[in-house]
């Protein structure tokens, strides 16, 4: 009888499981005619793309968007190795004290109010960034789907993440 219980509970658990996420709010609908590869049609891709005012503020962001996207995107994976070699390439290990911070107040800056609908246009736009012939810098990431890890919650859109400013 005990087991029979148990099995009841388990089928009835994942039942209550399965309804909930069921009726989790899906993604809106309108967002997906600008979840593009293109900057013209994604605006959050083009604001990416935008330049910050120093090279060192740009490096910094170019590699705070490939470990953020690359982990905040279902299916989407940081290519390590072509990371280093961009770290190498681009000065990053360099970049230190005053210049360092400076640099990443820029970019906490640019990233400051990233929300759900934010993140699902940058991971639509992942390829576009940094795929194979990545505009920002090609190769760092694998796309993934297109969408983020986590699931949209529409009484709080807003996402916290990580600062620029603690290197490592």
């Amino acid at each position: 009888m005990n087991f029979y219980l148990k099995t009841i509970c388990v089928a009835g658990a994942m039942a209550i499981l399965s309804f909930a996420s069921a009726i989790a709010a899906p993604m809106p609908e309108f967002w997906k005619k600008s979840m593009t590869d293109d900057p013209a049609t994604n605006y959050y891709v083009s604001q990416a793309m935008k330049p910050l005012p120093t090279q060192d503020a740009q490096t910094l962001r170019v590699v705070y968007l490939a470990d953020l996207l690359g982990h905040a995107c279902r299916g989407a994976n940081v290519n390590k190795k072509a990371l280093n070699t961009f770290e190498k390439s681009s000065g990053y290990s360099a970049i230190t004290g005053k210049a360092y911070n400076d640099a990443a107040f820029l970019v906490d800056d640019s990233v400051k109010y990233v929300d759900y609908r934010a993140l699902a246009h940058l991971c639509a736009g992942t390829g576009y960034l940094f795929g194979p012939q990545g505009h920002l810098a090609a190769g760092l990431v694998k796309p993934g789907v297109g969408r983020p890890v986590m699931s949209y919650d529409p009484n709080n859109p807003y996402i916290r993440l990580k600062s620029v400013r603690k290197k490592g």
